[in-house]
């Protein structure tokens, strides 16, 4: 029969190996649920390693005595490309970015406050030097990305903010890295959103797991639910873009009538006198170029008006999602 002494040695010795194996499998840092790193304090604690929680048990000293491990929870990442057609130029096939040079893009995401509810993300931020870069990769503004199932196509199961570069890319707030998400792997419908542009998605469900995938709604041959979901512009660069003119965010653009999204350009610059103009960050800017104008050359009303028809001011024109 073994003696305690020779039991507690037993039990030290296999602890002490299994922490040795888990040094090999995984490397990093050992990362406590309060977001401690290094010595963890004793006690009941659960550690992270790369992406996700890996293991519960009790740690002391940084030391595992106990628990068990699992693998890391790898996120979803999307290559999402978009054109929206308010800052796009058919001249050169990019979009301007305006408001990032005029010093008036902000490095928080604006929809929150325009009351859009977040699954899983909001409240992300970026940093001044992203907002510096320029060229093709320059930021031209904020836009939101949703991931939705194949079984309720108009239930979001995640949706999260992403910077919209010149060139379509939709990147991470580092303004290089695809967007991540936290879903297992799947098939998913993909969003994308913008605050006076109307919303598009997927027609087909896109396969996702922990290799990026990409996802290019600027081409005509992914296909995207509805109606004319996309506006086809062409000249020099033709191209796929969103539909602009959704002032109030709400997923339709009208010219007349109650809640209208003419009424707000007017309102926007003092509502009196329609040749004033009023520079600035705001979702009346149709064409994203720093500046809301009523009337005159590049005005934001005229878009409005072109993309229900241009005839009928009483039509109007929805976004195409479920």
């Amino acid at each position: 029969m073994s003696s305690p002494f020779t039991s507690l040695l037993v039990r030290t010795t296999l602890c002490a190996l299994a922490f040795c194996c888990a040094k090999r499998l995984f490397p990093q840092t050992l990362v406590s649920s309060g977001g401690g790193t290094g010595n963890i304090p004793g006690g009941s604690a659960s550690w992270s390693v790369g992406e996700g929680v890996i293991g519960t048990g009790t740690v002391s000293g940084g030391i595992i005595t106990q628990g068990f491990q699992q693998p890391a929870t790898l996120k979803l990442r999307l290559n999402l490309s978009a054109f929206l057609e308010g800052p796009y130029v058919t001249s050169t096939g990019l979009m301007n970015d305006a408001l990032r040079s005029n010093g008036i893009l902000p490095l928080s995401e604006p929809y929150s406050a325009l009351g859009y509810a977040f699954e899983g993300g909001g409240g992300e931020t970026t940093t001044a030097p992203v907002l510096a870069i320029i060229g093709n990769d320059a930021i031209v503004d904020w836009v939101v990305v949703e991931l939705r199932g194949t079984g309720n196509t108009a239930l979001v199961l995640e949706s999260r903010s992403g910077l919209l570069q010149r060139d379509g890319d939709v990147v991470g707030m580092d303004g290089t890295s695809a967007l991540a998400f936290d879903q297992p792997a799947g098939n998913y419908h993909v969003v994308v959103r913008h605050r006076n542009h109307l919303a598009c998605m997927t027609l087909d469900p896109v396969a996702m797991n922990s290799a990026p995938v990409s996802v290019d709604l600027t081409d005509a041959a992914t296909i995207t639910f509805g109606t004319n979901a996309r506006k086809n512009i062409t000249g020099t660069f033709p191209a796929l873009v969103l539909w602009a003119g959704d002032v109030t965010f709400n997923g339709q653009v009208k010219y007349a009538g109650g809640g209208n999204d003419r009424d707000p350009i007017l309102v926007r610059i003092g509502g009196t006198v329609p040749t004033n103009t009023a520079n600035g960050y705001y979702p009346e800017d149709v064409n994203l170029n720093g500046q809301v104008k009523y009337a005159g050359s590049a005005n934001d009303r005229d878009p409005i008006l072109v993309n229900i028809g241009g005839t009928v001011p009483t039509n109007t024109r929805t976004e195409q999602l479920p």
